[in-house]
């Protein structure tokens, strides 16, 4: 069971790599420091637009 879960979405305007470093802002830094070194998930919110979203836009 996971500790802690994070959204992480792809279009940050931060230069993240999620899977080695992600920004946080500063508001989540005690929770975020709180989980150093515990089993957390990053969840990837569902796209609306895209090709991998299902309205069949690209």
């Amino acid at each position: 069971m996971p500790n802690a879960v994070f959204t992480a979405a792809e279009n940050s305007l931060y230069d993240d790599f999620i899977e080695n470093h992600y920004h946080f802002p500063a508001t989540y830094r005690r929770q975020v420091e709180a989980a150093l070194g515990d089993l957390i998930v990053y969840y990837e919110p569902r796209r609306t637009t895209g090709a991998s979203s299902n309205t069949g836009l690209f």
